[in-house]
């Protein structure tokens, strides 16, 4: 049999439940604010626009992004009613993003761009160096795929009616930088401090992989995994024409199991077959009633006599 990734499900039945973390740069103790925030629609030359980088230890489907912020005037001018986030590439340095043109929140070309509708959420969470610090939530609409290795940005940028005073808390755990651009002095450059953001994901790859006659097998998790929303597990890259069995648990084992690695204490067991595409799409709809903080393990484990032990 081969082994194939195996998938952590975090169903959250609130939204503050959080999806499990994926990366994270911590809120500093200390506070400070690095801006990042507009004059919506029009612009002004007091826009300011703050990039951080991250890397993923494996590949994710990134569901949920968290963050910090507060207003340096305190919003005097109008606070934030809008939010957007977007993800960049990196350049051919490897230091910044690709921009690829002025930063626009609405049209520029990005790997993905969400809108978010209202002030994401925006709860006082206390004052912190002499700042009122607020935290944010957004659940994507559509996952964000991000490779694991690879080096990514992201930019969230607050709408503002006024003057833009609104600002991301200063982060922990990254470098010490990120990349900035004022619309007033037009300079894209690093800038001193990490920014602070949290990147969640409702499924998380826990790896354990064995190759076969197929290569390396891959079990991937869509669906926001809430309670009486719908989902999928697809499975790929599988022996074709063979018998793959689907293993269900609440609680992981990691026991030695024909060369590899079973994860899960079944719970629940079915076999399907993998067809001529090595492939395997099961839908799912988590019952209502599943209570809070459940977790799931899945594995899959496919009949294959190109694999370890077959």
């Amino acid at each position: 049999m081969k082994l194939l990734h195996v998938l952590i499900l975090v169903p959250l039945i609130a939204p503050l439940a959080a999806a499990v973390d994926v990366f994270s740069y911590p809120p500093s103790p200390t506070g400070g604010i690095l801006g990042s925030a507009w004059l919506a629609v029009d612009g002004s030359d007091a826009d300011v626009y703050a990039y951080n980088d991250f890397i993923l230890a494996g590949d994710e489907a990134i569901t949920e992004v968290r963050w910090r912020g507060g207003y340096t005037y305190g919003g005097l001018y109008g606070k934030a009613y809008h939010f957007t986030i977007t993800f960049f590439a990196t350049n051919v340095t490897g230091n910044e993003p690709l921009i690829q043109s002025l930063p626009d929140p609405v049209g520029e070309p990005c790997l993905a761009n969400y809108q978010v509708n209202g002030n994401a959420g925006e709860t006082l969470v206390g004052t912190v160096g002499g700042v009122a610090m607020y935290d944010y939530l957004h659940v994507l609409p559509t996952p964000f795929l991000a490779t694991g290795g690879v080096k990514y940005w992201i930019r969230i940028v607050a709408w503002q009616p006024s003057v833009p005073d609104w600002g991301l808390s200063k982060g922990t755990g990254g470098n010490g930088s990120h990349f900035h651009y004022s619309t007033g002095t037009k300079i894209f450059q690093n800038w001193p401090g990490d920014t602070s953001f949290t990147l969640g994901a409702a499924w998380k790859n826990l790896g354990h992989a064995l190759g076969g006659s197929n290569g390396v097998p891959s079990l991937v998790g869509t669906g926001r995994f809430t309670a009486g929303a719908a989902g999928a597990l697809a499975l790929t890259n599988a022996k074709k024409n063979s018998t793959a069995f689907c293993i269900v648990g609440s609680t992981a084992i990691d026991a030695p199991f024909y060369g590899g690695t079973l994860v899960p204490a079944p719970t629940i067991l079915f076999s399907v077959a993998t067809g001529s595409t090595g492939s395997v799409a099961l839908p799912f709809t988590l019952p209502p009633a599943a209570p809070p903080g459940l977790t799931i393990y899945v594995q899959y484990w496919i009949v294959d006599a190109g694999a370890p032990l077959g």
